[in-house]
């Protein structure tokens, strides 16, 4: 597995998320910008607009060499996750446009869609290096792991003692130790190789048992606009509920929808009153998952925008200059 790559603008947000956002959509992706707004008050949700002509996606939401775990010194190339990023990167639109054009059609088949977004926002969560800690203290375990097949163990050693110019530089700037930025690029690697031949990636893993658990109801509720935009965190997701209750994430889909996924806890959501047995039968049911379509819902985009502007690092990214609810 190859991973040298020339890349040095690496983004953390996707360009092609960020497109699916952009001010000028019919531009030529070197020319599209969108617009950013920096967080004032965190408390009154107030946001100030950076520039009216907006930016460009080629260098928004990106960071030179996050991701580059071993920079060499004398050629224009250094080692870092680009292509393991690509595979997820690449399938984003499509199954951003399918699910688009789907929703209008009562009973269409989006499982493969709504699978696959998830797959690739909860990556985003993963690779955003505003939410290290919080990446690290989801999987724990991965921080003492290491691959044993040999060139997986090579570049893991790479990942470990590469060469890195740019981390103290960065770690000041995100305020992370040197040893949790080295403990993160660990844990992309970790999550993003597929250790065993034949068998998914661990992030697919973990997405898979999401999905399958037989403890959890899963409701996606998918929250789109005729005019009204939604915003775009610099962190690439928000948290519309207590952590503590249920498990749930907040994506912007395209500039004029966003989607939530929610993980419910059956033990949590059953009444008191219901039998064991009952809820234990129920939970023995194949999985299924309810989806749900709701257009122009004004209060709840003014609740996702409000949650995306409270949770996001320092900067929120729009479509439209005006956003709803602020």
């Amino acid at each position: 597995m190859d991973l040298k790559d020339v890349t040095k603008n690496q983004h953390f947000v996707p360009q092609v998320e960020q497109r699916l956002n952009a001010i000028n959509p019919l531009a030529k992706e070197e020319n599209q910008k969108i617009y950013s707004f920096s967080l004032d008050d965190r408390e009154s949700y107030a946001i100030n607009l950076d520039s009216e002509k907006g930016f460009k996606i080629s260098n928004t939401l990106s960071l030179n060499d996050i991701f580059s775990f071993d920079v060499l010194e004398k050629e224009a190339a250094r080692y870092n996750f680009e292509s393991l990023f690509h595979q997820y990167e690449a399938s984003i639109k499509t199954n951003t446009d399918s699910l688009i054009s789907k929703l209008p059609t009562a009973g269409a088949d989006i499982k493969s869609e709504i699978l696959n977004i998830f797959l690739s926002k909860f990556l985003n969560f993963v690779r955003n290096p505003y939410s290290i800690k919080k990446v690290l203290n989801t999987f724990p375990k991965l921080r003492n792991v290491h691959p044993t097949d040999p060139v997986h163990y090579k570049n893991f050693e790479r990942v470990l003692n590469g060469r890195k110019p740019q981390q103290a530089y960065l770690c000041k700037q995100l305020e992370v130790t040197e040893e949790e930025y080295a403990d993160w690029l660990s844990v992309i690697f970790l999550l993003l190789t597929p250790l065993e031949k034949g068998q998914p990636n661990f992030l697919e893993q973990v997405v898979k048992g999401l999905y399958e658990s037989p403890d959890s109801f899963i409701m996606v509720l998918i929250y789109t606009y005729d005019d009204k935009t939604c915003l775009l965190s610099d962190r690439g997701y928000s948290i519309p509920l207590p952590e503590n209750e249920h498990m749930a994430w907040d994506f912007n889909l395209y500039s004029h929808g966003f989607i939530r996924y929610v993980f419910g806890n059956l033990d949590l959501l059953a009444p008191a009153t219901a039998p064991k047995e009952l809820l234990e039968k129920f939970k023995a049911c194949p999985k299924s998952i309810d989806v749900h379509n709701i257009v122009n819902d004004l209060n709840a985009l003014e609740q996702y925008n409000k949650h995306v502007v409270y949770q996001c690092n320092k900067n929120v990214f729009n479509s439209s200059s005006e956003c709803y609810g602020l």
